[in-house]
């Protein structure tokens, strides 16, 4: 977790600094955190930052903001740039004495919570934990699913599902992927996804990605305008959208010309998610020949996605097993019949989606299975 940490007297300075050491000395203990890594700026005195474009800077740049000082200081610096709990990062405040941590923003999904007990942990201070799911001790699915690697593609919908479990009653979740543990107080594991409060998938929508889904079915379309009721019956009002939380188990096996610009692989992308019914936010990976490893445009693609890419030689594309469409052009380009097929196979997975071809880039998915778990950490 890279984390931006500014002080405003000497005192708060010096506890920010320890903070750091203790958070760096987790890191290389290889507890809580292994990637922590800790910036102190000083608000005050000598090298004193401008608190507005530290505080702009560290919101781009961090995944979390830790003020040391009064909260409302914290409050009213990120108070412009506050939009969405899917994306805003976690941003606590501990008193310069060092006896309170409290998280002001991104409690769960950001990791708040958890960086306020750290931090509370390495000051020796009391963390001031507030939302309601922790201090009831009831299960916070969107703290499940950071912790689980999740994306969340609609978080409005978090503020219904802990409504239900705080107020006694249940909810449903169905998942792609197996997960080993026993479901938390208030959580039924369903067969079913269209009965399902949750829904942890790699596919964007309830019905989506149906096609390529060979175990799935789908229940009858209803025609447009049609209710299925007799006249005169009112039709009932459609069930609440689930949570869906998106599983990154696709690979994404991509060819493409030399000199291929990233907006032209990001529209094949797009296209081949849409026809397949991915959420993009499903792909883990992006694998391809190593003739292409040094391709701009892929690796600009790359990076605007925040995936790797993995590359593979002709030969070890040529021996991965699976029915793959093959053609002699690429053959005589590349020394193997098929790049994105192939490299979307290479890792293991099984291919969901075969080759679409769109502005000379070739695209094609394959699924991997991840096992998931309620355990905590």
């Amino acid at each position: 977790m890279r984390v931006s940490c500014i002080a405003f007297t000497e005192r708060g300075y010096a506890l920010a600094e320890r903070t750091a050491r203790a958070l760096s000395d987790c890191a290389q203990t290889g507890e809580d955190d292994p990637g922590w890594g800790v910036s102190v700026s000083r608000g005050f005195g000598e090298g004193k930052v401008d608190l507005r474009a530290w505080t702009a800077l560290a919101w781009e740049a961090s995944d979390a903001l830790l003020f040391v000082g009064a909260a409302g200081i914290a409050v009213r610096a990120i108070a412009p740039h506050v939009a969405s709990k899917a994306s805003d990062p976690a941003v606590v405040a501990i008193d310069e004495a060092g006896r309170f941590a409290v998280p002001l923003l991104s409690g769960h999904l950001g990791g708040a919570n958890e960086l306020a007990q750290t931090v509370a942990r390495a000051a020796g201070a009391i963390p001031v934990i507030t939302t309601a799911t922790d201090v009831r001790g009831v299960w916070a699915v969107d703290t499940w699913a950071r912790c689980a690697g999740l994306a969340v593609s609609n978080p409005e919908a978090i503020k219904r599902v802990s409504a239900r479990l705080l107020s006694g009653g249940r909810v449903a979740l169905y998942s792609d992927m197996p997960i080993s543990g026993q479901p938390p107080e208030g959580v039924d594991i369903a067969s079913d996804r269209a009965r399902a409060d949750i829904v942890v998938s790699p596919f964007a929508g309830a019905n989506a990605g149906a096609s390529v889904r060979a175990a799935e079915t789908t229940g009858e379309v209803m025609p447009a305008g049609e209710t299925g009721k007799p006249a005169g019956v009112r039709a009932q009002a459609p069930a609440p959208e689930p949570l869906r939380l998106v599983v990154p188990c696709i690979v994404a096996g991509i060819g493409c010309r030399r000199g291929a610009c990233a907006e032209a692989i990001e529209e094949a992308f797009l296209l081949a998610c849409g026809q397949a019914g991915i959420s993009p936010s499903a792909v883990r990976e992006a694998a391809t020949i190593d003739v292409k490893a040094h391709e701009e445009g892929l690796l600009a693609f790359c990076r605007a996605r925040n995936i790797s890419l993995a590359t593979h030689s002709a030969e070890e594309l040529s021996q991965v097993e699976g029915s793959v469409s093959p053609s002699d052009f690429v053959r005589a380009t590349v020394g193997v019949d098929n790049v994105c097929e192939r490299a979307a196979l290479a890792d293991g997975g099984k291919l969901i989606f075969p080759k679409l071809a769109h502005g000379g880039v070739t695209v094609a998915f394959s699924k991997v299975t991840i096992e998931l778990s309620f355990k905590e950490r």
